[in-house]
């Protein structure tokens, strides 16, 4: 019986989190710089990736990555949706496996620096996933489109890329600090 509550606890804790990635990555669409929408959706990311594993932070990115793809064939991300026009394929792989590289990287970060540490491992998984979203959209620019088109988005990704290390340095480790709390008082 512990062992059904304990599965029941994790997968209602994960749906949630996908959930909370939903909601915020939909609100996303209406906070942007420029054309880019600013994501608040990998504080998430990185919580639950910290909390339950690689595999964990690579199936919320993956939820994350797939919203995005939503939003980028619904124009909800006007951006998305130019590189959509010229390389369909290469724009949906990139939605989608850009989100599963940057939560995998961040919970990997966070499981090697967490033996060691306490918060240093959650700032570092903060910084790594931003990193790693942005880097691989950065690869997919160089990679598949025009330079001209690239240096367009690289110009305003730089700011969008600031903004969201930004909140992920600053949201991540207190949201990390209160559901570590919250999860050892139930």
């Amino acid at each position: 019986m512990e062992k059904n509550l304990r599965n029941t606890r994790y997968l209602t804790t994960l749906a949630m989190f996908a959930v909370i990635i939903v909601v915020l990555q939909v609100l996303a669409t209406f906070i942007r710089f420029g054309t880019f929408p600013i994501t608040l959706t990998l504080v998430p990311i990185i919580v639950a990736g910290a909390l339950y594993g690689v595999r964990c932070g690579a199936a919320m990115g993956t939820v994350f990555g797939v919203i995005v793809l939503i939003m980028v064939i619904t124009g909800a991300d006007p951006s998305g949706q130019a590189m959509l026009g010229i390389h369909p394929m290469v724009t949906s792989l990139t939605c989608i496996l850009k989100g599963t590289a940057c939560g995998a990287a961040a919970a990997a970060v966070y499981k090697l620096l967490s033996k060691k540490h306490k918060m240093a491992p959650v700032f570092a998984a903060a910084v790594v996933c931003p990193i790693v979203n942005t880097g691989c959209l950065y690869i997919a620019l160089i990679l598949f489109f025009e330079t001209s088109l690239a240096a367009m988005f690289s110009a305003f990704m730089s700011v969008n890329f600031l903004i969201e290390l930004v909140i992920n340095v600053l949201l991540a480790p207190v949201v990390f600090r209160i559901v570590e709390i919250r999860s050892k008082n139930i």
